[in-house]
């Protein structure tokens, strides 16, 4: 199931008309270094470029009536210490501690439990993509059910027929529940069967138990699944070859000394319950009452060998088929974790920052007012130079990023375009760094960026220059003779190259891997300005006092 803190914030942007794709929500979170931390929320909601903020207010009653109508508080009570979900209630307010349970606090209540912290977001109207996937998987699998049933059906079967080939079904969609809960999926139907909010009762508990595995290797959930989905499929085959249905009497009946051995096991040797397993229990037992509805006559109690052909064939094919499926099933969500944990790891601003200070701190600033800087121009605190190429395939990525930091809305970034082209004025990877060049001084930034956008794109060189022109300033090949100089100065010799602060951006990451850690970088050079000063001020001061 997912972590309370994914759930909270999912019903957050929920409650505030925000959609967003969920399962990335969800791995981004979770793949945040400093998860479950209210930094790990913020950044997360950045990614998305959701509008938020994070706020330590006084705990007063005053400011309770500024408070948004729904926001992420942490709370500190004798049962839960950290984040919750708070809605306003004409009585105060109802606190979701993980997305099931609720609870309704007065607002002097509320006060004594708040610490004062908040988070909260604001709906800009962004179209932030929708799990449309999901969707679509949801309706068609439904859609498909409905087809199954519509189809046994038409062959008008009887009321047994019926009621068994249903309860199958049910059984289908009770086994998938089960088996999400072994691998770890979430889904709002399998929250309610196990909220574990009774100490009687324990999903986990049961089905991690022993008793829950057969033969070392199949889960509870195999075996129910190979059961149902064979059921089923044994029913579309008898009633289409019109076959005697006496072997789908016998496993019905087969089945209820499991149902006894289930229930013994739960309630004396875990001593919890399971809804789950109790509702696949109920399910055989209600086949097993269904039998009264059989319309008794000689063939029901005839042998049948078609019958049994039919039967094993169906439990054969669809064993074989889930011994396929289900290992893959379960590798997919140990990748899912895995994954994770790798992005955790290569998101750790600490590791990051090892890395790249083993490269030399070298000086990025050039005497020429030509050259391409976007961004802050004045005193920022992270700068960054790339040097890049017009022909260079590899520098796609390398504009992207650059188009994606200045999406960053923080004033302390600096973004320069540094061309490292050949000598040669006629050719055309120069011709196009000169136009480029001059498109930013005469039509300014937003149109340099759509030509660079476009040089960095699919189109081909001469088709470029057919829409954008030749150069026609001279002035500007200075610029790119001081840019040659200097990557010849610092042994810069492929595009493209990344510094940050001076320094080379890690070959271990991907290029677009520095958006994540634009905020440390930012904190950690506002506090090595911060201790300048307070160096400075103390320097003053002993300066004055002799």
């Amino acid at each position: 199931m997912k972590e309370p803190i994914v759930n909270l914030l999912i019903i957050l942007l929920r409650k505030n008309g925000i959609r967003v794709n969920e399962p990335e929500l969800e791995f981004q979170l979770l793949s945040h270094p400093s998860y479950p931390s209210l930094h790990s929320i913020t950044g997360v909601l950045d990614h998305f470029a959701i509008e938020n903020y994070a706020l330590d207010v006084p705990k007063e009653i005053e400011t309770l009536d500024l408070l948004p109508n729904s926001f992420l508080a942490v709370v500190k009570t004798e049962e839960h210490n950290g984040f919750v979900m708070v809605s306003r209630h004409s009585l105060g307010f109802q606190l979701s501690f993980d997305g099931n349970k609720k609870r309704f606090f007065s607002k002097i209540d509320f006060l004594e439990v708040w610490t004062g912290v908040i988070v909260g977001v604001e709906n800009d109207k962004q179209n932030l993509a929708p799990d449309v996937k999901k969707t679509n998987f949801t309706k068609c699998i439904l859609y498909i059910t409905i087809a199954l049933l519509l189809i046994f059906l038409l062959y008008k079967v009887n009321l047994f027929q019926a009621i068994h080939f249903l309860l199958s079904f049910g059984g289908i969609a009770i086994c998938v529940l089960i088996l999400q809960h072994e691998l770890g999926l979430h889904s709002k139907i399998l929250d309610k069967f196990c909220s574990e909010q009774n100490k009687k009762t324990s999903c986990n508990a049961v089905l991690n138990s022993k008793g829950a595995t057969l033969f070392r290797s199949l889960k509870f959930s195999d075996i129910g699944i190979i059961y149902f989905v064979s059921l089923t499929l044994t029913w579309f085959s008898l009633v289409n070859s019109n076959t005697n249905y006496n072997s789908i009497v016998l496993i019905t009946l087969l089945a209820i000394p499991f149902t006894l051995f289930s229930i013994f096991y739960q309630y004396k040797i875990v001593k919890k319950w399971c809804l789950l397993c109790l509702s696949v229990v109920s399910i055989l037992w209600l086949q097993a009452f269904s039998l009264l509805f059989i319309e008794l006559n000689n063939t029901v109690f005839e042998f049948s060998l078609r019958s049994v052909i039919l039967t094993a064939f169906n439990f054969l094919i669809v064993f074989a088929l889930w011994q396929f499926i289900s290992p893959k099933l379960k590798k997919e969500q140990e990748l899912k974790a895995l994954k994770i944990e790798h992005f955790k790891f290569k998101r750790n601003y600490n590791i990051f920052k090892s890395i790249i200070q083993k490269s030399d701190e070298i000086s990025t600033s050039v005497n020429d007012r030509n050259e391409i800087v976007l961004g802050n121009n004045e005193n920022p605190l992270l700068k960054i130079v790339v040097i890049t190429n017009p022909l260079c395939s590899f520098c796609k990525e390398a504009h992207e990023l650059v188009e994606n930091l200045l999406k960053i809305e923080d004033k302390n970034i600096q973004v320069t375009i540094r061309f490292n082209v050949s000598g040669d004025y006629n050719s055309i990877d120069t011709r196009i760094a000169l136009r480029l060049i001059e498109i930013y001084n005469k039509e300014g930034k937003q149109v340099s960026l759509k030509a660079m956008h476009d040089i960095y794109s699919t189109i081909k060189p001469n088709d470029w220059l057919n829409n954008w022109g030749e150069p026609n300033e001279q002035i500007y090949k200075e610029t790119i003779i001081i840019a040659k100089e200097w990557c010849n100065q610092h042994s810069i010799n492929f595009t493209p190259e990344i510094l940050v602060n001076g320094r080379s951006f890690p070959k271990e990451y991907n290029r677009s891997d520095l958006l994540y850690f634009i905020d440390e970088i930012i904190e950690e050079e506002v506090e090595k300005v911060n201790s300048q000063i307070s160096v400075h001020e103390e320097e003053t001061e002993s300066m004055q006092a002799i």
